[in-house]
C-alpha cells in the first residue's frame, strides 16, 4: 500500500557555498547534486511519493526535472525559512500517506540503508532521526574568532547520561504528528533548526545510527568529498548478457520495450524482446543471481506472451534488493532488418524508465552482420548487453 512520502528540500540559497549557480545545481560526474538526491529516494522501494520544494525562480527548472520521475507528485514553492518550506511541502503530501521523510537535498549521498533505518523506526515510534556521536570538543567562538566557552559532550540529567549528537536527515514522522507539531510550535519564540525540534516537545523522537558518508554540501571544500562518495564508493561489478531469436510470421516485433514496424516479429515464449532479455541477463549476472531462463522458464504458461518490460522490472527488483544501483547499460543489437536507428531514442527512454535511471545511462547501438551468417540471411536478431552496477 502506498503510504510514504519524501519531502526533498531544495529551496535553500546556499550562500555559504559561494556559487552563483547554487550548490544543488553543481554537477558531480556530469549530474547536478539535486538529481543525485532525487534518484536516491526515487529508487527506494519503500518511498511511494516525492514532494520537491524549491525556490520560486527555479520552479520551471524543477518541474522539468520532476517530469522525468514518476514518484514526484508535486513541486512547490518554498518559504524564506527552512521550517516554512517543510510546512509548504507537508501541505502537498498526497492524501492517504501516513509517513513522511523530510530530507535536505544537499545530502545527496544518503544511502538506501539509512532511509530504511529511519523509516523502520518511524513506523514503530511515530518520529525518528539519524544522528552521529560527536567526537570532537565543541566551543563557542565569537565574531573575532575568540573562544568564549567550551560545550560538554556529555552531561548527567535525571539520573541519565546525555550525549551530544550531530543530527542528519532524512527525519521521519507520522504525517499527523508533524502536522500537529506545526500547530503547537511557537515560531515567534523560537526558530526550529530541524524538524525534530518541532516534535520533541510533545512526542518522543527516536534516534537511529546515522551515516558518516551522509554529508551535507555546505562549503566548497565539501564538494570533493561528496564526489568521492557518490562516484567512488562501493563495490562495482559488470555483467554480460546475450540473447537471440529467429523471425516468426504473425508476431509483433518488440525491441527495447518498443514496438518496431515490421512484417515479422520474433519467435519466443514471451514477447521475445531480445534487447530486454539480454539486459536482464546482464543485470542478473552482475549481481550473481540466476539467469532469466531460470527465473522465468519457457515451460511456465504464466510467461506466455509476457511483456519483457515487466520481466526485466521483476528481475531488477531482485537485483536492487541486493543493494545494487545501475551505473550504466550498454547494448549492441545485431539485425540486418529492419532499420533500428529511428527507434533507438524511444528504446533508451523506455529502458531508463523501467530501471528508474536517466536515459544517458542507457546506450543502444544497432549494427548488421554485413550479410554474413544467420543475421545476414535475415533469419533473426541477436543482442549483446553489458550492465555495470555499484553497491
Amino acid at each position: 500500500m502506498a503510504d510514504t512520502c519524501a519531502i526533498l528540500l531544495a529551496a535553500g540559497k546556499g550562500e555559504r557555498f559561494g556559487s552563483p549557480a547554487g550548490k544543488l545545481w553543481t554537477p558531480i560526474a556530469g549530474k547536478p547534486v539535486l538529481l543525485w538526491a532525487i534518484e536516491r529516494f526515487h529508487s527506494h522501494p519503500e518511498v511511494d511519493h516525492i514532494v520537491l520544494v524549491g525556490q520560486g525562480a527555479e520552479l520551471p527548472r524543477l518541474q522539468d526535472i520532476a517530469s522525468r520521475f514518476s514518484k514526484i507528485t508535486a513541486v512547490v514553492k518554498g518559504g524564506r525559512e527552512r521550517w516554512e518550506s517543510v510546512r509548504l511541502g507537508l501541505d502537498a503530501v498526497p492524501e492517504g500517506d501516513r509517513w513522511v521523510l523530510v530530507h535536505d537535498a544537499a545530502r545527496a549521498a544518503v544511502s538506501a540503508d539509512l532511509i530504511s533505518r529511519v523509516l523502520q523506526a518511524t513506523r514503530q515510534t511515530g518520529a525518528a532521526i539519524p544522528a552521529l556521536r560527536v567526537a570532537d570538543t565543541l566551543k563557542w567562538v565569537d565574531e573575532d574568532d575568540m573562544v568564549r566557552a567550551t560545550l560538554p559532550r556529555e552531561r548527567r540529567q535525571d539520573g541519565q547520561r546525555w550525549r551530544t549528537m550531530a543530527v542528519q536527515t532524512p527525519q521521519g514522522f507520522a504525517v499527523d504528528i508533524l502536522r500537529e507539531a506545526y500547530v503547537r510550535f511557537d515560531h515567534l519564540q523560537n526558530i526550529p533548526t530541524d524538524d525534530a525540534m518541532l516534535v520533541e516537545g510533545f512526542h518522543p523522537v527516536t534516534v537511529v545510527p546515522g551515516d558518516p558518508q551522509n554529508i551535507k554540501l555546505t562549503y566548497p571544500e565539501d564538494l570533493a568529498q561528496m564526489e568521492r562518495i557518490l562516484t567512488g564508493g562501493g563495490e562495482v561489478r559488470t555483467g554480460f548478457g546475450y540473447d537471440v531469436h529467429p523471425f516468426a510470421e504473425g508476431r509483433r516485433l518488440m525491441l527495447g520495450g518498443v514496438q518496431v514496424p515490421s512484417p515479422r516479429g520474433l519467435a519466443g515464449h514471451s514477447d521475445a524482446d531480445v534487447v530486454l532479455h539480454a539486459i536482464t541477463d546482464a543485470l542478473l549476472g552482475a549481481a550473481g543471481l540466476d539467469d532469466i531462463g531460470t527465473l522465468f522458464p519457457s515451460t511456465d504458461p504464466a510467461y506466455r506472451d509476457a511483456d519483457s518490460v515487466e520481466l526485466m522490472c521483476l528481475a531488477w527488483e531482485r537485483v536492487r534488493q541486493q543493494g545494487w544501483l545501475v551505473v550504466n547499460v550498454d547494448v549492441t543489437v545485431l539485425a540486418e532488418t529492419p532499420r533500428l536507428r529511428p527507434y533507438v531514442s524511444a528504446m533508451r527512454e523506455r529502458i531508463a524508465d523501467a530501471l528508474q535511471i536517466q536515459p544517458d545511462r542507457v546506450n543502444i547501438k544497432a549494427t548488421t552482420s554485413e550479410r554474413m551468417g544467420f543475421i545476414g540471411r535475415e533469419e533473426g536478431i541477436a543482442c549483446y548487453a553489458v550492465a555495470t552496477l555499484r553497491r
